[in-house]
């Protein structure tokens, strides 16, 4: 029974949506956690070149 259902065009499809979703989550994940730290690094370079308020 499982055969038939996983043998379906339509069956297929839906894994093959599900796994590009999981991929495209796995890939924004990895670059939040590579761009985010260095929006950081560059924000605290502009706070120690900003020259003083007088």
């Amino acid at each position: 029974m499982l055969e038939a259902i996983f043998s379906e065009e339509r069956a297929q499809s839906e894994w093959s949506s599900v796994y590009m979703l999981v991929v495209l989550i796995i890939a924004a994940l990895l670059l939040i956690a590579v761009i985010k730290p260095m929006f950081r690094q560059s924000q605290q370079i502009v706070k120690k070149a900003a020259p003083a308020p007088s």
